[in-house]
């Protein structure tokens, strides 16, 4: 007997939690709604610390990535003692680690069958179209911006142009594995829909990073399936009849991977990680934000290579870790991506069941998008980081299915 699935179909505690978890993981791309998510994620975390405790339902910790994770919570907590910034360190350890840890184990525990893995899928790709319809409605039609203006600049401050497309890159790819599923005729012309108004926004963007990411995945989903092949095709139709292809064109791409201002600004931070190699200047977001503290780092680099400006923020993924949480945090993190890798690459390659190889593929497509955008963005908070924990607590949750290991107990009605 399932633990969620029996309290749902008796309305009771589990559906309040299953719900509130689906609106919370619905609102993560839209702008201005923080508190309904906080109202939504925390509503959850207590129902189900309130069912555990009358021992209704239980809560498994069990994973691959439960001691890397661990071991990063140690390492940044250790951190505090050193940082340059104790009070955002603390705040934000929480705020941006154990809040998605937190998230992350929910979701496992939660959508922990093929139904509600599907269920979850979907939520995601209906709040990814629907989030399609409002920026796209919102920034050309009611703001009136012109269709050649990349989307969502300088008007979108929670959720920035590049961490759109990590969003939609991402329903792209469920969207792709959700229609391979799907045998209904209006079900798939419903999928094939949302997925155009995904591909749409995306190319909106004009992100360069994003297109590279988005173009790279396609490739190796066409390598199993030769369709895909077609779809990259109509992007590419589509990409030459907008006024974004200067943008797009594979030259303009490697012209702008060449001359990116994000390498200017590494030379800033590289001079901050020769100060603090080992424990970082802490885990705090907000620790190099303060243009003072960065000056001085500024200012060491060569005026030929350093940017005009103070930018404090790393916009690298890998950077950003080493920053913050030195060599070791790093290497901590490269640990928990090692992982999350490795179960991926198994669940795609896994000759059993077709369900877990093809699900595998697509989410270890996912990965890879998501770190080849993280190379170019700010990804560890907000709508972005969410993205991230959701993929690895989906891997979790394919690898629970093909290790046959989730013991599942009795619940009480």
């Amino acid at each position: 007997m399932n633990r969620i699935p029996t309290l749902l179909k008796n309305h009771g505690i589990a559906s309040w939690i299953f719900a509130l978890i689906a609106g919370f993981i619905f609102l993560n791309p839209f702008p201005h709604v923080t508190a309904l998510k906080e109202i939504s994620f925390y509503a959850a975390v207590g129902l189900m610390c309130g069912s555990i405790a009358l021992k209704k339902t239980s809560f498994l910790f069990t994973s691959p990535l439960t001691v890397p994770f661990l071991l990063i919570f140690l390492w940044s907590s250790t951190g505090i003692f050193f940082a340059v910034d104790r009070t955002n360190t603390i705040h934000d350890l929480y705020a941006h680690f154990i809040k998605y840890v937190a998230m992350y184990y929910l979701f496992v525990n939660i959508f922990d069958s093929r139904v509600r893995l599907n269920a979850l899928a979907c939520t995601i790709i209906l709040s990814t179209a629907c989030f399609c319809i409002w920026s796209v409605s919102y920034f050309y039609l009611f703001l009136g911006h012109p269709i050649g203006q990349q989307l969502g600049v300088d008007v979108f401050k929670e959720i920035p142009t590049n961490i759109i497309g990590i969003v939609t890159v991402f329903g792209i790819l469920l969207s792709l594995q959700m229609l391979s599923l799907e045998s209904r005729t209006k079900h798939k012309i419903a999928i094939i829909l949302m997925l155009a108004l995904m591909v749409l926004t995306t190319l909106l963007t004009q992100t360069r990073s994003t297109f590279l990411a988005l173009f790279c995945v396609l490739v190796i989903l066409s390598l199993r399936n030769r369709r895909i092949l077609l779809f990259i095709v109509a992007i590419v139709i589509l990409i030459s009849i907008l006024p974004i292809k200067n943008r797009l064109t594979p030259s303009a791409i490697l012209q702008k991977l060449g001359r990116d201002p994000r390498i200017s600004i590494s030379y800033t931070y590289i001079e901050v990680i020769k100060e603090f190699p080992i424990h970082g200047i802490g885990f705090g977001l907000q620790s190099y934000a303060g243009v003072d503290f960065l000056k001085k780092y500024h200012d060491r680099v060569d005026p030929a290579k350093r940017t005009e400006m103070i930018i404090t923020a790393p916009h690298n993924f890998f950077i950003d870790i080493l920053v913050r949480l030195g060599i070791i945090g790093l290497a901590l993190y490269l640990y928990a991506l090692y992982k999350a890798v490795m179960m991926v690459i198994k669940l795609s390659m896994s000759k059993g069941d077709p369900y877990i190889r093809n699900w595998g593929l697509s989410l270890f497509c996912a990965l890879v998008a998501f770190l080849i955008q993280g190379m170019f963005e700010n990804v560890h908070s907000g709508p972005a980081a969410i993205v991230f924990y959701v993929q690895l607590a989906m891997i979790t949750i394919l690898w629970d299915m093909k290790r046959g290991e989730r013991k599942v107990p009795h619940v009480k009605s």
